[in-house]
């Protein structure tokens, strides 16, 4: 199980990404894997392996880099897409989650995510 909290009134998580702990915010609304401020990406020394289109919520089109990174995902290493952002917070979405039950409630202060068994 994976614990998180809110911060700023929005649900995140701390996943581990390149050996290093990292708040991530939880966007519903985001359908990729994870999305990481370019300072980020630059001091972690990531190799660009492509550039994806995407939509904002505002209905923006953006253009964007794609790197590759490890994530310790419930004790287990996976390689994941990483969009870049010069945001400088970071986003995990919907993509990294289809096997798993996400629990959001503001008003208990909880954030859950479980593994579902297949």
């Amino acid at each position: 199980m994976i614990n998180g909290e809110f911060i700023y009134g929005c649900p995140s998580i701390e996943l581990k990404i390149n050996k290093a702990k990292i708040k991530l915010l939880l966007d519903t609304g985001f359908n990729g894997q994870i999305m990481l401020p370019q300072s980020l990406i630059d001091e972690f020394g990531l190799a660009q392996i492509g550039f994806s289109d995407f939509t904002l919520a505002s209905g923006e089109q953006k253009r964007t880099n794609i790197y590759k990174v490890e994530i310790d995902f419930f004790d287990k290493i996976i390689k994941t897409d990483v969009l870049s952002t010069n945001a400088d917070f970071s986003l995990v979405g919907m993509e990294l989650f289809h096997k798993c039950r996400i629990v959001i409630e503001r008003c208990n202060d909880l954030v859950q995510i479980n593994k579902i068994s297949t």
